[in-house]
């Protein structure tokens, strides 16, 4: 919400000044600059910050752009489009590929047997969704392993991020690190 709300502060002040002229009055650098600034504050809004490999970043909106497009066709399947790909939508569509994986490993991957209580998935998933700064629905879970009676280790991943939180049956988690098991 804070994003959201510090956006439109942003746009609010850029255009500002220029809704007291009319649009005809308005050069051509001013109106580019004043598309820019919609365009990444969409952007910023849109995309997840966790979906970026360590030490990569789009450079500018265009980056943005490509990289968005290839995380689009990564994460719904598409075919990779090598005809209008360069470095940003590689990453982009490698990212996507990535969030597929995860959104369906609870489909795909065995979870060792391990039947986790429910309480200690929500109160991971939670924990994890905290720590990384994202929405529930961002959380997926990976892989999860009992040690004990009642303590779980689960593994969870929100884009490239994986963490692993340690929780009890009853829900009360008492380790969050960052790896995967």
């Amino acid at each position: 919400m804070k994003k959201i709300i510090a956006t439109f502060a942003v746009s609010a002040m850029l255009a500002g000044p220029m809704a007291s002229t009319s649009a005809n009055a308005l050069s051509d650098d001013e109106k580019k600059a004043l598309a820019a600034a919609a365009i990444l504050g969409i952007a910023a809004l849109a995309h997840n910050k966790n979906h970026y490999h360590e030490g990569y970043q789009p450079k500018d909106a265009d980056s943005t752009a490509q990289f968005e497009r290839g995380y689009r066709d990564g994460l719904h399947n598409e075919r990779y489009d090598s005809r209008h790909s360069g470095e940003n939508y590689a990453q982009g569509y490698d990212a996507g590929q990535k969030e597929r994986q995860n959104r369906l490993s609870h489909k795909t991957r065995d979870v060792h047997g391990t039947k986790v209580p429910t309480a200690a998935i929500r109160s991971c998933k939670d924990e994890v969704a905290s720590s990384l700064n994202v929405g529930k629905h961002d959380v997926h879970l990976i892989k999860a392993g009992q040690e004990g009676s009642d303590n779980f280790y689960i593994e969870m991943a929100a884009g490239h991020k994986h963490l692993i939180c340690g929780s009890s049956g009853a829900g009360k988690v008492f380790n969050l690190r960052n790896g995967r098991l």
